[in-house]
């Protein structure tokens, strides 16, 4: 949200687009491209290949010896055995879904909440309004963005071996 809210005042004041439709679709997509890059790439990365260790038939005795822990950890162990770069895996797939996901997110909230504003005749709208438009406005942009989420988990599963390239 912070960053979110940095670009669409950023472009209220430098740009034609003021506080338009459009500032509002370019400073979600803006703020998911910059939260793919900064904090989820590495953390799916991690996550993705904690989760794909293992599977729910296998003997639990196995869980001892499992190769990636926690998120720290996991983190450590993938950029020790396949460089820092490896963490960034998929940060493509990645930017284009969230940013995706962050601009239909914002875009769909604040239009649904000029329009119930606008037929309550109000200027401000209660907390259980502003929850329920979040929940439903939070929902579309999985529905725009799964394709990508397909795309973005395959190749962040991928383990890189030395003299292999990813594909």
């Amino acid at each position: 949200f912070v960053s979110f809210e940095q670009y669409k005042e950023a472009l209220a004041m430098y740009t034609p687009l003021g506080k338009s439709t459009t500032a509002t679709f370019t400073a979600g997509l803006a703020s998911g491209l910059t939260e793919a890059i900064l904090v989820v790439t590495p953390a799916e990365v991690c996550k993705i290949r904690m989760q794909s260790q293992y599977h729910s038939m296998m003997d639990p005795s196995q869980m001892q010896h499992r190769k990636y822990k926690n998120v720290f950890q996991t983190a450590y162990t993938i950029a020790k055995e396949e460089g820092f770069g490896a963490l960034y895996k998929g940060v493509v797939p990645t930017m284009l879904r969230q940013g995706c996901n962050q601009a239909v997110n914002f875009t769909a909230y604040n239009l649904i909440k000029k329009e119930v504003m606008r037929r309550q005749d109000t200027t401000e709208l209660a907390s259980w309004q502003s929850l329920a438009i979040g929940g439903f406005s939070g929902g579309m942009g999985p529905l725009v963005n799964n394709p990508l989420d397909v795309v973005k988990t395959r190749l962040q599963k991928q383990v890189v071996h030395d003299g292999k390239k990813p594909k």
